[in-house]
């Protein structure tokens, strides 16, 4: 046990932390920390350097939350839940405090997504459903994010109860404390939402940062 431990969990905080989104900007070279939202992540990658270089930064940022995850299922199946849980945990708290980036990061939002679409696949389907709804509606990612980081511990939760047997009190507890640092992270989102601000000072602001 303790032997697997020590094997995964450094490899998951290492792959984590692998800041794509800041290498495939440098590699147009750009540092996307100082423009449109200064994030590292998809959203911002794709809103300054399109959609080509923003998809593949988001598919390799649910990748990197899911591959230890999946491979732990895969060779062990659900003898090693925990271990699996733990790698994906780790896998998020390294892409938002990835050291190649002196412990600064992104929020999170799709290598959660990767970790519980392993772990908790209903729940994370019924996130994504609010998630794109939300962004649908609304028009922006921070508000889909937000819905699907208060959404996923509900579902999980009610998911359970109808079930009536798979609720994992770890998995439970790992998906309130990442939703709620995914919340943290979004609070100046937040605090705009609950004072009625509009974005679309943002939108103007990043469109002059091209």
């Amino acid at each position: 046990m303790n032997e697997l431990y020590i094997l995964f969990l450094p490899g998951s905080f290492l792959i984590g932390s692998i800041p794509f989104g800041f290498l495939a900007a440098k590699f147009k070279g750009i540092d996307i920390r100082q423009k449109g939202s200064g994030n590292i992540g998809a959203t911002n990658v794709t809103r300054m350097l399109g959609w080509k270089i923003g998809l593949p930064v988001l598919l390799l940022d649910i990748a990197k939350g899911a591959v230890f995850p999946f491979t732990i299922r895969l060779i062990y199946g659900e003898s090693q839940e925990l271990l699996s849980l733990f790698c994906g945990v780790v896998a998020v708290l390294g892409h938002m405090f990835s050291p190649f980036l002196k412990f600064k990061g992104g929020k999170g939002v799709a290598t959660s997504f990767g970790v519980f679409a392993v772990l908790a696949p209903g729940p994370t389907l019924i996130t994504l459903i609010v998630f794109l709804s939300l962004k649908k509606i609304f028009g922006f990612v921070s508000i889909g994010s937000i819905g699907g980081a208060i959404t996923l511990p509900i579902s999980y939760y009610l998911l359970s109860l109808i079930d009536g047997k798979s609720f994992n009190t770890p998995i439970f507890w790992a998906i309130v404390c990442i939703s709620s640092t995914i919340l943290i992270l979004h609070r100046t989102n937040l605090i705009r939402l609950i004072k009625g601000q509009e974005f679309a000072s943002d939108k103007e602001k990043y469109k002059n940062q091209e």
